[in-house]
């Protein structure tokens, strides 16, 4: 456990034991809060996991999805998070409301998580990346992670300089994949990087296509899930780059496509985009401005928070909550939607929007 993550769950700790989750949640709870996921799934991780916080167990899930209908919190969707912001109001029953989101498109939305959710009459979005389906864009982050778990060293070309990377044991492991995703995420560009990963695949052997295949759902799988009155999907660009590394015009083609492509294959315009990585290096200012300007209801980052009245200013830059595998126990839940852990990763900003 990275000593960020430790920390955290100190501070969550503390909030739900000394019951300040629920003395404070009247003036730091907001409106309620958009629940980020990636995968549902049952997964036996070692200790070289990188990407361990993109997956929760399907009993998490359902857990989660108990305890909101215990609180009589309302399960609701992005059409409906909408409106409530607009109206300010949080609901008649005086409870938050939660909007289940999913990024990317993975299979195990399909196959485990929507029937947990229907199970629970939960309504719930999924931001597809349309590249992801049709094969124009790969999951590199799960490549870099399958390329360093094979290898015991590494050869790579950094900033021209061939490199030899450690890779002899799992934490050796964990810092090069460290080292290298800061390298690909602020030193590359965004085709660069996805070069630099399809070259390091070729040469140790680790098919980008297959992975790729292997996780992510098909047309005609999305198809029949958007036929599922509580699904909603939503727009999260073509080749899942980070927007605020791209130009303008580039970083307009790829929302507006993103959705094009979405609307002629599902025969439904995406009314609700998810900004791809949506931290503040990765979508900023002008992206927001351009998925309003492009006329998306909302759209969402994956800056901490919950949701305050004030949003209705600012609607497409929502803060979420990750629901992940670092904290899979329903107290980091009540504390994460009490506003209080965000507001501190803030510095008590209750907006978050710049």
């Amino acid at each position: 456990m990275s000593f960020k993550n430790f920390a955290f769950k100190l501070i969550m700790n503390g909030l739900y034991f000394s019951g300040s989750h629920i003395i404070l949640r009247p003036w730091s709870g907001g409106l309620g809060a958009v629940l980020m996921l990636h995968h549902v799934r049952d997964s036996s991780v070692g200790n070289f996991a990188p990407n361990a916080h993109l997956t929760i167990s399907p009993r998490h899930l359902e857990n989660t999805l108990q305890f909101l209908r215990r609180q009589k919190i309302d399960i609701i969707s992005m059409d409906e998070v909408a409106k409530r912001i607009a109206s300010g109001q949080i609901s008649d029953n005086g409870k938050p409301f939660v909007a289940i989101t999913f990024d990317d498109g993975y299979r195990d939305n399909a196959e485990i998580a929507a029937p947990i959710l229907r199970q629970y009459d939960a309504p719930y979005t999924i931001f597809v990346a349309t590249g992801l389906v049709d094969g124009t864009a790969d999951l590199w982050w799960d490549g870099l992670e399958a390329i360093i778990r094979k290898q015991d060293r590494l050869l790579v070309k950094i900033s021209g300089v061939v490199e030899e990377i450690d890779c002899s044991n799992n934490k050796a492991k964990s810092q090069s994949y460290a080292t290298l995703l800061e390298y690909l995420t602020t030193e590359l560009d965004e085709e660069e990087q996805r070069r630099w990963i399809k070259e390091l695949a070729t040469l140790y052997k680790v098919d980008l296509d297959t992975l790729r295949q292997n996780e992510m759902m098909s047309w005609e799988e999305l198809r029949r899930l958007a036929e599922d009155p509580l699904c909603t999907i939503g727009a999260h660009t073509i080749h899942h780059y980070a927007l605020a590394r791209l130009n303008e015009k580039q970083a307009t083609k790829e929302i507006r496509e993103g959705a094009r492509i979405l609307e002629a294959a599902l025969g439904q315009k995406p009314k609700h985009f998810a900004f791809p990585y949506g931290y503040p290096a990765a979508a900023g200012k002008r992206d927001f401005e351009l998925a309003a300007k492009l006329g998306f209801d909302s759209a969402v980052t994956t800056r901490p928070g919950v949701i305050y009245a004030d949003h209705k200013d600012h609607m497409t830059a929502l803060p979420r909550i990750s629901l992940n595998g670092h904290f899979q126990k329903n107290r980091y839940t009540k504390a994460l939607l009490s506003g209080l852990p965000t507001l501190l990763a803030n510095k008590m900003r209750k907006l978050n929007v710049e």
